[in-house]
């Protein structure tokens, strides 16, 4: 087994590859010294691990475990005030305690302080960095994977995969292991195996989504972009897929009001005719400032993720659907 070090900093924008370091890392703490060895400092999901308990930590002793896992999860939010102490903490590391420092970096806003990495490498750690495929290098990324999987899938499959689920790795990887166990050791899943057992539920859930702000149901609508948050899909895709079907709206209800019967606004606009015909049972009655006012409230998150806003994207989300949904600020 490899020998284990003092400190690491696992850093990137790969979701996937990061969580999979991470559930590496808690197999083995909780395989030497079983469960409670390794102690997590993030609360939550949605916010950064606290300096201050990782530091009073550090000093501390065990009396059941060998060896203790200090996991920080987020540090890509914290300020150089509380970089500075961590960084200095880990150069007097006990000989019984490794540090483990997460940043989910998300280029350009974010970016985990360079101090941190010169302390893990100082302490005699390693740093160890991530970067998500871009667009155009999923489907080889997707291959690759798969053979890692023990299964072939082909590049047209790959790219369909990423039509289909978007470009979250985290969601990718998670249906590539589903794939693993359809197909088999030394199994190929082509287009005609992809088309035959994956449900765009992608495209679905943002209609739901989409479709529940356009009727104010704020309750749907937030339930709904956790659940899309949670399965991995990116806020820049949900931005996009949300305005255009609310661009839709928009352009239906004011067609509507200007006299067009129902079957040529459905001719008219660029989308399956059932899914036009159910767009125009939802708009009926809908107010258009109440669509324009859902509009900007997802241009804002378009803003607020470009860099306009400290949000994290997770509040930025939920923030912008409740606006969106007509949920006043407060209520």
């Amino acid at each position: 087994m490899t020998e284990i070090k003092p400190a690491y900093l696992i850093a990137g924008t790969d979701e996937a590859k990061i969580d999979a370091a991470i559930a590496r890392l808690r197999a083995r703490a909780e395989r030497e010294g079983g469960p409670g060895s390794l102690q997590a400092f993030r609360s939550d999901p949605g916010s950064p691990s606290d300096a201050d308990e990782l530091i009073a930590a550090i000093p501390a002793m065990s009396l059941t475990a060998e060896r203790r896992y200090l996991l920080a999860d987020g540090i890509e939010r914290w300020s150089a005030a509380q970089s500075r102490p961590v960084a200095e903490a880990l150069a007097d590391l006990p000989p019984d305690v490794t540090v483990v420092l997460v940043g989910r970096e998300q280029p350009p806003r974010r970016k985990v302080p360079k101090a941190l990495a010169d302390a893990v490498r100082a302490a005699g750690g390693d740093v160890h960095s991530y970067g998500a495929p871009r667009g155009r290098e999923l489907p080889g990324w997707l291959v690759t994977e798969a053979q890692r999987r023990r299964f072939r899938l082909d590049d047209a499959a790959a790219r369909l995969l990423i039509e289909r689920m978007g470009h979250g790795t985290v969601r990718l990887a998670n249906e590539l292991d589903r794939l693993a166990l359809w197909a088999g050791d030394g199994g190929e899943v082509g287009v005609s195996d992809l088309r035959a057992m994956i449900a765009d539920t992608s495209e679905e859930a943002v209609w739901v989504l989409s479709d529940a702000i356009v009727a104010r149901d704020a309750g749907t609508a937030l339930a709904t972009a956790e659940r899309l948050a949670g399965q991995g899909e990116s806020v820049t895709s949900l931005i996009y897929q949300a305005a255009r079907r609310l661009r839709d709206a928009h352009r239906a209800v004011g067609e509507l009001e200007r006299g067009r019967s129902a079957k040529e606004i459905e001719g008219s606009l660029d989308m399956h005719p059932y899914a036009a015909r159910m767009l125009l049972r939802r708009v009926r009655g809908a107010s258009p400032d109440d669509l324009r006012a859902a509009a900007c409230a997802v241009a804002d998150l378009e803003w607020w993720t470009r860099g306009g806003s400290d949000y994290p994207e997770e509040v930025a989300l939920t923030l912008a659907v409740r606006r969106a949904a007509g949920v006043a600020d407060g209520g």
